[in-house]
């Protein structure tokens, strides 16, 4: 009885799609690596540089934006900022561990007076490979970066952040000033395996200057499954090591024991393992700062690195690596907001 019940389940397990096995063993951890080279801090005239890597045990993706700064001449003559998208990405063989190239981006975008940025110019060409045959693919949907006129999405957001930060008992907020980011089902496409889809993304990420942190509200859809991400991510300085700070970011899953604006301002311990008992995404991102310049932002003067040196890894709890990686990317996409100025 025992050898017929072995012999079934063998079958059984024999009759599983292999893809089965891939997914399953396939861990949702993304590296991310960003060197971020900022002259135009100092000369508006001259481009920023962000380098990106992101990888997994499926994919390895490089991006490079080449930004230039958006400015006003003489109060009259606006010149509107603009990033230029390019880079590669290739999958990696599980037989072998070989890179097979898969991937072509190309395109860019431009961020209006207002924020507003359209995520349409920015594209993927898709290499044959194997049996699959050549595609291209289009990011969509759009940005808000920074905008003058905050919308009701982030300026709900920002008020409940200046809300709970104002009751810390330290005498009210001090300083008021935050940058904010609009997703507007900003697309991106599948990294380059017909598993992956895409994600589409949605919500509000708020800068709050008084506490040096980002607050996020996040939903990703992602082939017809929504994930709810909602937390934090602290700007702070790396405990006993000169000129480094870190990112740690935590975005939960909807929980029965949280209620919704309690996952904005979960804390963790920097120094012990950040991401063992929230499901979601958390990522610790370790930042070299050098060539600091003293610049101007919303009227405080303010000394930042022109130069960063970024590395770190995001990583998965009941969420898939499709979703930990389009995550990673739209970082990447972002990196003149997150390490900029």
């Amino acid at each position: 009885m025992q050898l017929k019940s072995i012999i079934l389940a063998s079958a059984i397990l024999a009759a599983l799609p292999a893809t089965a096995f891939a997914q399953a063993a396939i861990p949702a951890n993304v590296d991310f690596t960003a060197s971020a080279t900022m002259p135009s801090l100092k000369d508006p005239s001259r481009k920023d540089v962000f380098a990106v890597s992101i990888g997994d045990a499926q994919v390895k993706t490089t991006l490079e934006l080449t930004c230039s700064a958006g400015y006003t001449q003489f109060l009259v003559v606006r010149s509107d900022k603009a990033c230029a998208v390019a880079g590669s990405g290739s999958i990696v063989n599980p037989a072998n561990q070989a890179l097979l190239p898969r991937t072509q981006y190309s395109g860019g975008y431009t961020v209006a007076a207002d924020g507003y940025t359209d995520g349409d110019g920015m594209s993927v060409n898709y290499l044959a490979l194997g049996k699959v045959a050549p595609s291209t693919g289009t990011f969509s949907g759009s940005m808000n970066l920074k905008p003058e006129v905050t919308s009701s999405g982030a300026a709900a957001l920002t008020a409940t952040v200046l809300e709970n930060l104002g009751q810390g008992g330290t005498g009210g907020v001090i300083d008021e000033r935050v940058d904010t980011v609009d997703l507007n089902r900003l697309f991106i496409p599948s990294a380059g395996l017909p598993s992956d889809v895409g994600c589409s993304w949605s919500g509000n990420m708020v800068f709050a200057y008084q506490t040096q942190s980002w607050f996020m509200d996040l939903k990703a859809s992602c082939n017809n499954v929504e994930y709810a991400l909602k937390g934090n991510m602290p700007l702070t300085e790396t405990p006993g090591v000169d000129g480094q700070t870190q990112y740690d970011l935590t975005l939960t899953l909807p929980s029965a024991e949280a209620t919704s604006d309690d996952a904005l301002f979960a804390t963790s311990d920097a120094n012990s393992d950040l991401f063992a008992s929230a499901d979601g995404v958390t990522a610790q991102i370790i930042m070299v700062n050098s060539k600091l310049v003293t610049i101007d932002i919303d009227g405080v003067a303010t000394e930042t690195p022109s130069q960063v040196d970024a590395k770190g890894q995001f990583v998965g709890t009941a969420v898939p690596v499709e979703v930990v990686r389009s995550l990673a990317t739209m970082f990447g996409l972002l990196s003149s907001n997150l390490f900029g100025a």
